[in-house]
């Protein structure tokens, strides 16, 4: 798999960025495109403590919000990250002239003909792309084909925002059939074109009241917005189930709205990074990643809801390997009695947000039920790391997979 954001966010194909109004979902997506878009030494190699793989200009669709608003709020994002990275105002301005802007608000009627901002519509029974967005299909081939001709590929547009999903798609979120065929031609239209789309999308008006739900299901619209894209990301506000007490400390004025919450509701990826990461609001415009300098906030939360997700990653097998391998040193033969795991399993995954992703649940019973301790022992045994017994395992060879080094929290 290929990703722009390694394990975050697949360098082709749709991605889903959701959460409630005001959480902060398009300042964070402006955000990552000043990331991208940076050139030269002073760029940032990392973004959310993962590597940046893919570098060239991004461009916003809005039909939300008007164009110097968009690019007041770019800039002050520009003078934050370039003044952190060292950077002069010749950087600043440089940033800024790669991140473009179609705020069709900001439009009069002979820069833009079209009623509405719509990409998509139903014409013969048939829904397709409107001629809104075979323009912006035609504007990126034409831009992207002359950086390549130019020989500055490093000048293509690889990455498009479009905020949002409710403004501009053209049909009903809750249309399934609609949603199909959005999301299919702008996985083939990104595959082509060697760029990602980044979509904003919305939570429906009673998603407080499912908060304990997966967030998978506070997406709102057809299952098909959650099936189709590679990645789904939810941004919220911090709540109940983080721990912001040292946060209070060491910043005294803090408020409810400060710390923003980037979480990834589902990844089907090979390599997907689901740590939940904590971001501090700064009042230029940009965000503080302290998930790393307050690592106490995801501790206690709970383990999700039994079959409400899946969870089968590589840093999580890392993690249950690096578990059973706290026992005798993992040596072939060692015999582990189940209640010993799980107590083990507790005690470590206060310092692991990987091992805090799934239950303690380690009956047998549950070996197909994802989101347990369970399952990835069951997955282990098929894998033939481990041998499965009554109430027992029985270690077989941990380093069969032993590729990378196993997890430290968990060891």
């Amino acid at each position: 798999m290929d990703y722009a954001i390694q394990g975050l966010m697949p360098a082709t194909g749709a991605t889903i960025w959701f959460g409630a109004g005001s959480t902060g979902k398009t300042q964070l997506l402006l955000w990552l495109a000043a990331h991208i878009a940076a050139t030269g030494d002073k760029a940032p190699s990392q973004w959310l403590d993962a590597d940046i793989n893919v570098r060239g200009q991004i461009l916003v669709l809005t039909a939300e919000d008007l164009r110097e608003h968009v690019l007041q709020r770019i800039g002050m994002i520009a003078r934050r990250m370039t003044a952190k990275t060292g950077g002069s105002d010749v950087d600043v301005a440089a940033l800024c002239r790669r991140i473009h802007v179609m705020a069709f608000l900001s439009m009069d009627t002979a820069e833009f003909t079209e009623p509405n901002p719509c990409l998509f519509k139903r014409e013969a029974g048939e829904w397709q792309p409107s001629l809104v967005l075979k323009g912006v299909e035609s504007f990126l081939d034409d831009w992207n084909a002359r950086a390549e001709d130019n020989g500055r590929p490093e000048d293509r547009i690889v990455g498009i925002i479009l905020d949002s999903a409710v403004s501009m798609a053209g049909f009903e979120l809750a249309n399934s059939e609609a949603t199909t065929n959005f999301l299919f031609y702008l996985n083939r239209l990104s595959r082509r074109q060697r760029a990602f789309w980044a979509v904003i999308g919305h939570t429906p008006k009673d998603a407080a009241k499912r908060a304990d739900d997966a967030a998978i299901e506070r997406l709102r619209g057809s299952a098909m917005w959650s099936t189709t894209p590679r990645t789904v990301i939810e941004v919220r506000l911090a709540g109940p189930s983080e721990d912001l007490e040292a946060v209070r400390v060491a910043n005294p004025s803090l408020t409810d709205r400060d710390v923003v919450v980037i979480e990834v509701a589902k990844a089907n990826s090979l390599g997907a990074d689901l740590r939940p990461r904590a971001l501090l609001r700064d009042k230029h415009g940009a965000y503080d990643d302290i998930t790393s300098d307050f690592p106490a906030i995801f501790s206690a939360r709970p383990a999700p809801s039994r079959g409400k997700v899946t969870l089968h990653t590589p840093e999580l097998r890392r993690a249950v390997r690096g578990l059973l391998a706290s026992f005798d040193g993992g040596k072939p033969g060692t015999v582990i009695e189940r209640d010993a795991i799980r107590a083990k399993f507790n005690e470590a995954k206060t310092s692991s947000p990987v091992l805090a992703a799934i239950s303690d649940e380690i009956d047998g019973k549950r070996g197909k039920t994802p989101g347990t301790l369970a399952k990835e022992l069951a997955d282990m045994s098929k894998d033939g790391l481990i041998a499965n017994g009554r109430g027992k395992i029985r270690i077989v060879n941990l380093a069969a997979q032993n590729d990378e080094p196993l997890d430290e929290a968990a060891e």
